[in-house]
C-alpha cells in the first residue's frame, strides 16, 4: 500500500517500490520496501557483472486471481509502517486476529513462483494498489498467490489449491 492501514495507531516511516532479485537469479534477496527519495554514496553507473542486482516488484495475478482486482503487471507500492508502542505479527493462514491481538489489515499471503529463487513471504493487502502508469513487465521480483497443496499439509483443515489468507496483527507492549 501507498499509505500505513492505520493512522491513528500506526506512523509512517516513508513510502516507496516494493523491490527485490529477479525471479531468474538464484541468489536473490528478500522483498523489500525501497524510499522513494534514494540517496547515494560513491558509485559508478557501469552495469558491472559480479554484482547482486535489485528490480521492481511486479504483480503477477493474471491467472485465475481470487481477488485484487485487475494489477496484473502492474508495479508494487509499499510503505514502512511503525506502529506506536505494539508489536507486529503476520499469520498466514487468517483473516483475523487471536485473542488480545488487534487487527491492522489482512489480505492474501504472496510470493515468488514456485520454480523461481524464493525471497519469502509477504502479507498483501486486500486493497492492494498498483504505482501510477507502471505495466513495463520486467519480470523483476514477482509477487505471486500462495495456494496451498495437501500431502504434508494437512487438508483439511486446508484446501488443495486454495489461495492463502493473512493477517498482521498488533498487541501492545
Amino acid at each position: 500500500m501507498k499509505t500505513c492501514p492505520n493512522v491513528t495507531t500506526t506512523i509512517m516511516v516513508y513510502s516507496g517500490q516494493a523491490a527485490g532479485g529477479n525471479h531468474r537469479h538464484t541468489g536473490s534477496g528478500e522483498y523489500i520496501c525501497l524510499p522513494n527519495d534514494p540517496e547515494y554514496e560513491n558509485y559508478n553507473n557501469i552495469n558491472d557483472d559480479p554484482r547482486s542486482l535489485m528490480y521492481g516488484a511486479e504483480y503477477e495475478t493474471h491467472t485465475n486471481p481470487p481477488a485484487l482486482g485487475n494489477l496484473y503487471e502492474n508495479d508494487v507500492p509499499c510503505s514502512v509502517c511503525l506502529a506506536r508502542g505494539k508489536t507486529t505479527l503476520m499469520i498466514p493462514g487468517r483473516t483475523s486476529c487471536y485473542n488480545g491481538w488487534t487487527k491492522e489489515y489482512h489480505g492474501y499471503l504472496m510470493g515468488e513462483y514456485h520454480g523461481f529463487q524464493g525471497k519469502g513471504y509477504v502479507c498483501m493487502d486486500k486493497n492492494a494498489e498498483a504505482l501510477p502508469a507502471s505495466n513495463a513487465n520486467t519480470d523483476g521480483a514477482l509477487f505471486y498467490f500462495v495456494e496451498g497443496r495437501c500431502g504434508t499439509l494437512k487438508c483439511p483443515p486446508y484446501i488443495e489449491g486454495a489461495e492463502l489468507a493473512c493477517v498482521v496483527c498488533s498487541n501492545s507492549t
